[in-house]
């Protein structure tokens, strides 16, 4: 029952949003998907109190670029002071539209090659190539290519394999510490991170160690349950001392204390 009316919950907020910017259709393909796991969504340019969005046909888009979408998150993010944004596992760049909107420096890591393209043709179709810089290629512990199976409903949760077959693209992964120098950041940025890539949350923290070093303020946002909060806050106090908490069911943060 409380699952349930959680559900209710956030689906009554999916839909004032999409009425308040007159996307009716998302009405309906919203309940379409709540009932049968699947998406009739038809891909087109949307717009939402995040911004402007070009979506996909037969995904999860529609739902992404909602403002209710993972709002747990959202709200942390607004009360957190910080200047420049990192959204690693950024899927259509949403987080970064909208941050970039609101002013701040973003910068987005999407390996999958339609999701990349998505994020480039929103940020030209927003004009915030001054705020938002997008990556072609993930985050991980050191530069590799590997095979991730490609999940064409929910792009967002396409995950890295063992062997390549026809679900499967093949993706670069280079380590944070390898890349933020050129980035032109000095040591008291405030940093916000966003962290989101189906089970490799440990790989990306570690080859992630000077990053989190070098800055002295930063926040990370990790979604947890596919590595577990445990193993993460091990990897993370190997680094530096964090302080913890729960920003949802599925995402934790933690905030460099030393």
């Amino acid at each position: 029952m409380k699952y349930l009316l959680n559900r209710i919950n956030v689906y009554t907020l999916y839909f004032f949003e999409y009425i308040k910017h007159g996307e009716w259709a998302s009405i309906p393909h919203a309940f379409l998907y709540m009932f049968t796991r699947k998406s009739y969504a038809t891909g087109k340019q949307m717009t939402s109190s995040m911004g402007k969005f070009k979506t996909r046909k037969g995904t999860l888009d529609f739902q992404y670029i909602n403002y209710a979408y993972e709002i747990e998150i959202k709200h942390f993010i607004e009360k957190h002071p910080f200047e420049v944004f990192f959204d690693i596992g950024a899927c259509l760049g949403e987080y970064c539209i909208w941050l970039g909107h609101k002013g701040y420096t973003c910068f987005a890591f999407e390996p999958v090659s339609e999701s990349y393209e998505m994020i480039s043709q929103n940020i030209e179709l927003n004009k915030l190539q001054s705020k938002v810089k997008a990556f072609h290629y993930g985050l991980g512990r050191a530069h590799s290519i590997e095979h991730f199976k490609i999940n064409h409903t929910n792009p967002g949760a396409s995950k890295r394999v063992t062997e390549a077959d026809s679900e499967t693209q093949k993706f670069e992964i280079n380590a944070l510490d390898d890349v933020y120098a050129g980035f032109g950041l000095n040591p008291n940025t405030k940093i916000l991170v966003k962290i989101d890539v189906e089970g490799m949350e440990v790989e990306m923290i570690k080859g992630a160690t000077q990053f989190f070093q070098y800055f002295k303020d930063i926040t990370l946002i990790i979604e947890e349950k596919l590595s577990g909060e445990s193993i993460i806050r091990d990897t993370l106090n190997e680094i530096c001392q964090f302080e913890y908490g729960h920003v949802d069911n599925f995402n934790i943060y933690a905030k460099k204390i030393s």
